[in-house]
């Protein structure tokens, strides 16, 4: 094959706000430390540009724009209006690009900004050369695109141009357009600048991913996302997802290490407390999970009868899991107890599955833990299941006046361990002293936590459910506890969940080593 016929794969940049537009989600704020965390992993999984925030906002802002713009070594984006108020502090955060915004529909400039058509491109044009006076890379952007007559629209982007704007990034601000729609915007601002495009659409309409893929369709070279799709409203168009579609279903490069999209969803889950729906495309819980009888046998014999063979939860860092409901199969279920280093006879396999479809035919829920007690019961051991961690005593005080701390006295894998530790409550305090002496295996994190009382009155029963995954496999488990006290319901369904992980754990790695 000659040189002139080699195609010459196709590439995108990636644009994270996740620090800026995603922390604009209501009610949430992230710390300085939160915002280092999240930007270095974004680092790691290979992004080409964090935004960091937006300076002008406050001391405190331009502060922790500074500080990731020195421990990232990706480039690093603060936002500002077109006004020179914005742009200083932007310029004195230290960051290599800045991102400048500046309404551009009718109804925002005469309800929002209160300028009008020439005033506007008057700012664009001092703001841009501002930033390009600095030696800093300039990103215009003309906020509510699609909704911005064509005409202003060319005219504010060829004024950015021209004033030279290295990045024209198009919006769809109030998320009204349709793929579509976006792909003639794109094409004529395509048409009308030189400069690379960069897309950002908002999801109102469930449309945030689509529209980005077709802006890039038309020719956008970057794409402007956050990670699990924060944002305010319904938020943006999700990172991994637009990622995931980019390099599967075109054979676009966005330079990202895929494998790290699920271990930096889940940090983000962790750090904003806004939990990633189960059935989340890429990244949810059941995202390659199958419970179906006729769905889970035929995965087990090859996972591309009902997976996207193009997309697997290898390439994502998740993993596969069979889960166990009214729908399992016996298969599916003798899987799920095989992973879990249970091996049933085939009578008793039978009788765990009658019992557990009597339990989930009435709309309850099992949890894992609840299946392997009952699996382990039906096999009716000589001695009761070795347990790893053998909670023996706990101790909890705490009081508006002293810390909370907990000391906690287990065998671990035999050996007595006593642990003490502080939290941000007698709760806390207890899971970070079990956690801390599991040694190699405590990392492990809890993803989820819920309180119901099951009894009215001040001295009401509560149940806990917990849900904790192990960092390393991916596994996770959901246990419950009953108890008079919360602390106590609360580490017990901890350490049942620890349990299972360590025996799920030993599981996986002799797989690996088979395999």
């Amino acid at each position: 094959m000659s040189r002139d016929t080699v195609q010459v794969k196709r590439s995108v940049s990636i644009f994270d706000t996740t620090l800026r537009d995603g922390e604009q989600m209501p009610g949430l704020a992230f710390s300085l430390t939160d915002k280092l965390s999240i930007a270095k992993k974004l680092d790691q999984l290979g992004v080409a540009v964090i935004e960091a925030g937006f300076p002008a906002n406050s001391e405190q802002e331009k502060e922790a724009v500074a500080k990731v713009a020195q421990e990232v070594s990706c480039q690093v984006s603060a936002m500002a209006r077109v006004v020179p108020k914005d742009i200083d502090p932007a310029l004195e955060s230290g960051a290599q690009m800045v991102n400048l915004i500046a309404s551009t529909s009718q109804i925002q400039m005469a309800r929002q900004s209160g300028v009008d058509y020439e005033q506007t491109l008057l700012a664009i044009a001092k703001s841009v050369k501002a930033v390009k006076a600095a030696k800093r890379t300039a990103m215009f952007t003309p906020m509510d695109a699609t909704r911005t007559e064509p005409d202003f629209l060319r005219k504010a982007c060829l004024t950015a141009e021209k004033a030279g704007a290295d990045w024209i990034a198009i919006t769809d601000t109030v998320g009204i357009a349709r793929p579509a729609f976006i792909r003639q915007l794109a094409a004529m601002v395509k048409k009308t600048v030189t400069v690379p495009l960069a897309i950002h659409c908002k999801n109102d309409f469930g449309l945030a991913v689509a529209n980005t893929l077709a802006g890039i369709e038309a020719g956008a070279e970057m794409a402007q996302v956050c990670l699990n799709g924060l944002g305010e409203r319904a938020g943006n168009a999700a990172l991994e997802e637009v990622v995931m579609a980019l390099t599967c279903l075109e054979e676009i490069d966005t330079k990202i290490n895929t494998r790290l999209l699920y271990p930096a969803c889940r940090l983000v889950e962790r750090i904003s407390q806004a939990a990633v729906p189960r059935n989340k495309a890429v990244v949810g819980q059941n995202a390659f999970t199958h419970e179906s009888g006729i769905h889970a046998t035929g995965v087990i014999k090859d996972s591309r009868t009902f997976e996207p063979a193009l997309m697997t939860p290898e390439m994502v860092g998740h993993s596969r899991r069979l889960g166990v409901g009214k729908h399992t199969g016996k298969k599916g279920l003798a899987r799920v107890l095989s992973e879990a280093g249970l091996e049933p006879e085939p009578q008793e396999l039978m009788e765990i599955y009658n019992q557990a479809r009597a339990i989930t035919s009435k709309g309850k829920q099992l949890l894992n833990s609840d299946l392997f007690a009952l699996a382990e019961s039906v096999m009716q051991k000589n001695r009761p299941p070795a347990r790893a961690v053998l909670l023996e005593q706990l101790v909890v005080t705490t009081g508006d006046q002293i810390a909370p701390t907990a000391s906690v006295q287990a065998k671990v894998h035999g050996k007595t361990r006593i642990e003490a530790q502080v939290g941000v409550g007698p709760v806390d305090a207890a899971f970070c002293a079990v956690k801390r002496m599991l040694g190699k295996d405590s990392g492990m994190e809890i993803t989820e936590y819920y309180v119901n009382a099951v009894s009215g009155g001040s001295d009401a029963t509560v149940r806990v459910q917990v849900t904790v995954e192990d960092q390393e496999t991916t596994n996770r488990i959901s246990a419950s506890s009953a108890h008079l006290d919360i602390v106590m319901a609360s580490v017990d369904a901890l350490v049942t969940c620890i349990n299972h992980l360590i025996r799920l754990k030993g599981e996986t790695i002799t797989r690996k080593e088979n395999s």
